[in-house]
């Protein structure tokens, strides 16, 4: 598995490679990840190491920053990073499994290394794509298979010109064991578990929750994105949410997930207002697999009225609708939390995810 960041950088990326990894190692398949050495994302040192994290062999290259300042994806076509020597390491596996968390380096740089590999798409901005020939030109050419989480962005890498035979979806799969329903849950408590980014849209939710005529807690948690000017406005219209008597506003920042669980269990439901693409796939399994309905814009996972409720990208009128009506309706909250938690046990488990990726593997070695 090879990833841009893991822990302790914490995201979802970085929980479904620790998922798979430990996973597949469980069912017999030696998995090792490789990263960059870095504490603080994108911040990576000149020095490598090996160490063993949540029983992993882990390989953290030393990486340079070519462009150390704010940038966007136009000027490093999402090559952030150059790495030090690690394509040797390749030798001892059968299969290269990159993931992309936000930068194309370790693909992009593996392009001579004559072994199946898989790039693992963890979110496709296609307008960026569709724009920059250059960008489309690495993403086309870095991988003989393409695993994205959603078939929406299945379609999305069609429309790029990548073959239907080279791509194969497969969703994030979580602990059920560890991501299950409790019995109380807290009234009138909304949920946004998410980077501070502006494609994760919390300024579409703080601008929909000012606009509910009735009492609401909202808990925000995540770390601050990369682009400051963004976190900065954020965090200035929460705190001008004292202005409104019936609005209780808290910021916990980043924590631990066995502490994010509890307020997913507690909370009547969770946003995932993303301003584009599919959203939130991670954690509206593990605000399901709790009985916590969801509402999101584009998913996979949610379906309308059925566990959650669909609203449109960037409208904070029909998403402060959605979270009004299921904050008045109880009896639809727990009837779509119980369909949200039937389908991660069927569907979603890690256990059923890590096998379908192990007869993945079977059959592009096969082909190899």
């Amino acid at each position: 598995m090879v990833t841009p960041s893991f822990f302790p950088i914490k995201g979802g990326t970085e929980t479904v490679v620790k998922n798979l990894s430990v996973g597949l190692n469980r069912i017999g398949i030696h998995t090792d990840v490789m990263t960059y050495n870095m504490e603080q994302k994108w911040r990576p040192v000149s020095r490598g190491e090996t160490q063993n994290v949540f029983g992993l062999k882990v390989f953290k290259i030393p990486g340079l920053n070519w462009f150390p300042i704010e940038h966007s994806d136009r000027i490093t076509s999402r090559i952030n990073l150059i790495p030090g020597r690690f394509r040797g390491l390749f030798k001892n596996y059968d299969v290269i499994h990159f993931h992309d968390g936000g930068d194309l380096s370790f693909p992009f740089f593996s392009f001579l290394t004559r072994k199946p590999k898989i790039l693992h798409l963890h979110g496709l901005n296609l307008d960026y794509y569709q724009r920059y020939f250059l960008g489309k030109f690495i993403l086309k050419n870095v991988a003989n298979l393409y695993i994205p989480i959603f078939q929406d962005i299945s379609k999305e890498l069609v429309r790029l010109g990548i073959k239907e035979r080279k791509i194969k979806c497969l969703p994030n799969g979580i602990d059920i064991d560890v991501f299950r329903p409790i019995l109380k849950k807290r009234s009138n408590m909304v949920l946004f578990v998410g980077r501070i980014d502006p494609l994760k849209g919390l300024h579409v939710l703080l601008k929909s929750i000012r606009m509910i005529n009735r009492r609401v807690h909202l808990v925000i948690i995540g770390p601050h994105g990369w682009n400051r000017s963004y976190v900065s406005s954020v965090l200035t219209m929460v705190k001008r949410m004292k202005e409104y008597s019936n609005l209780t506003v808290t910021y916990l920042g980043e924590l631990q997930i066995e502490k994010i669980v509890r307020w997913y269990q507690e909370a009547s439901v969770l946003v995932r207002p993303d301003t584009q693409g599919a959203s939130g796939g991670l954690t509206s399994l593990e605000a399901l697999a709790c009985g916590t309905p969801v509402i999101a814009t584009g998913n996979d996972i949610v379906k309308d009225g059925v566990n959650g409720i669909l609203v449109p990208y960037n409208d904070s009128t029909k998403l402060a609708d959605a979270i009004e009506y299921l904050l008045e309706n109880e009896d639809v909250r727990i009837r779509l939390g119980k369909e949200g938690r039937l389908l991660i046990e069927k569907n979603y488990s890690n256990k059923v995810i890590v096998e379908r990726l192990s007869h993945i593997y079977e059959k592009l070695a096969k082909q190899e």
